[in-house]
């Protein structure tokens, strides 16, 4: 869900985020000129004061969770907006923030108000003005982390619950390679469907159920090399599928003996959670955080090929409106598409990644060229209409900026002049549509 698009109700409670923005009348600006920029602020920011909790002012993306103006919400009493999660969260602040203790962080994430699916983390400042002493909160949306969050926990869950479950296979491997795999526990038919006697004694049974890097350890052994303590090995099974087993082994004077343990959904699971770590939720595509590193990867091979790097930016036009019009499960539909035809329009080298909110990032390796093609080629995949949930057609025209490792050297300058090139055909679009002539 875009992070500048306003998602849905906000909840006026505390949390984990920067202190925010100053106080009206304590920056130097003008108070409407203030006003203005907080405006334009994803975050939900609200003051009120401490003796008697009304509001002395709150922004419009905390305005908007109550589908009010900010100016009919001053003077309302704050207490008297929140649900009951975020009352707690309010009493718990007050109970703490003082000229003491200036600035809180909820340690707690809170549902929304108007939308128990969002979750908001907030924090307070607290402000000794002349008039009385007043709080400043400042809210953010945080429900792809708290989502993400809670799936890695129910992950773990499962990896303790299948670690607590497994069953371990016991072996004996003789140094004599006439005599081989002298004893299989009984568990090895529960675990790859073979019996016992159908893999021990000549070694030729059990190389034809090994994968390759398993043989080349078994190869190790025999030549009188002391094998890993701890490895994976994985062992076709009699219907065809593999099985991973953990294998830990101890040399004995005559051969080896080793305990393995079935670890085929553990490290299945394993590199789930690593793919959550570098791949957004939502769309599946490289996050940030793994963009980065496949950026950097990418500029050191055009540095030893001398051919550019493309670097592009989406963003997505009237994205907001979507979800003003339609709600979040639309918008959410909407930038799945868009990261299903960046991803089918980009060649295997290639990386597409999303920074966050209707901002998604494309990285092509080019000859001198090729730019224009490929600006050419990522707006006419994205500018046909989304199919909604409910089978509506919205467009979403995308503005994009791009840049090459020609004039920028590093991950970070590319970022920085596609964001800036995207900013500025933002702008080229608003003003193209504001000198339109309207629709007859």
């Amino acid at each position: 869900m875009a992070d500048d698009v306003l998602p849905g109700p906000r909840a006026p409670g505390h949390g984990a985020v920067g202190p925010g923005p100053p106080a009206p009348g304590t920056t130097g600006l003008p108070d409407a000129e203030l006003a203005r920029t907080l405006d334009l602020l994803s975050e939900a920011v609200a003051r009120y004061r401490v003796d008697d909790l009304r509001l002395t002012y709150c922004n419009r993306a905390w305005a908007d969770q109550f589908r009010r103006e900010p100016a009919e919400l001053v003077g309302t009493p704050i207490d008297e907006l929140l649900n009951e999660s975020e009352r707690a969260g309010l009493w718990a602040q007050l109970a703490r923030l003082g000229p003491d203790t200036p600035f809180l962080r909820d340690p707690e994430i809170r549902p929304a108000s108007r939308n128990p699916n969002q979750w908001v983390e907030w924090a307070d400042r607290y402000l000794p003005l002349p008039g009385g002493a007043e709080v400043l909160a400042v809210g953010r949306d945080v429900t792809e982390r708290h989502n993400a969050e809670q799936r890695l926990a129910a992950s773990e869950d499962l990896f303790r619950s299948l670690a607590e479950a497994a069953t371990d296979l016991v072996w004996r491997l003789t140094a004599d390679p006439a005599v081989g795999l002298s004893y299989v526990s009984p568990s090895v038919e529960a675990l790859t469907g073979w019996q016992a006697s159908q893999v021990t004694g000549d070694l030729g049974r059990l190389r034809s159920v090994l994968d390759e890097h398993g043989n080349e350890i078994l190869d190790r052994a025999l030549a009188g090399e002391q094998p890993p303590e701890r490895f994976d090995m994985r062992m076709r099974r009699a219907d065809g599928q593999w099985v991973t087993l953990e294998m830990h082994v101890a040399r004995l004077p005559d051969g080896w003996q080793g305990i393995g343990r079935d670890v085929t959904q553990l490290r299945r699971l394993q590199q789930e959670l690593a793919d959550l770590a570098l791949r957004d939720p939502l769309t599946g595509l490289a996050n940030r955080r793994l963009l980065e590193i496949l950026l950097d990867a990418a500029l050191a091979r055009v540095e030893r090929s001398g051919e550019p790097l493309l670097v592009s930016l989406v963003d997505l036009d009237d994205f907001k409106r979507v979800n003003d019009e339609h709600g979040h499960a639309a918008g959410d539909a909407v930038l799945r598409q868009v990261g299903q035809r960046l991803h089918a329009t980009v060649r295997g080298a290639d990386v597409v990644a999303r920074l966050g909110g209707d901002e998604f990032v494309t990285v092509h390796e080019t000859d001198h060229g090729g730019a224009e093609a490929i600006l050419r080629r990522l707006a006419a995949v994205l500018s046909p209409a989304y199919v909604l949930p409910d089978g509506a057609l919205v467009r979403c025209l995308p503005s994009i900026g791009s840049a090459d490792s020609r004039e920028n050297a590093t991950a970070e300058d590319l970022l920085a002049a596609a964001d800036a090139a995207m900013y500025r055909a933002k702008r080229e679009h608003r003003a193209a549509r504001d000198e339109a002539p309207p629709d007859p």
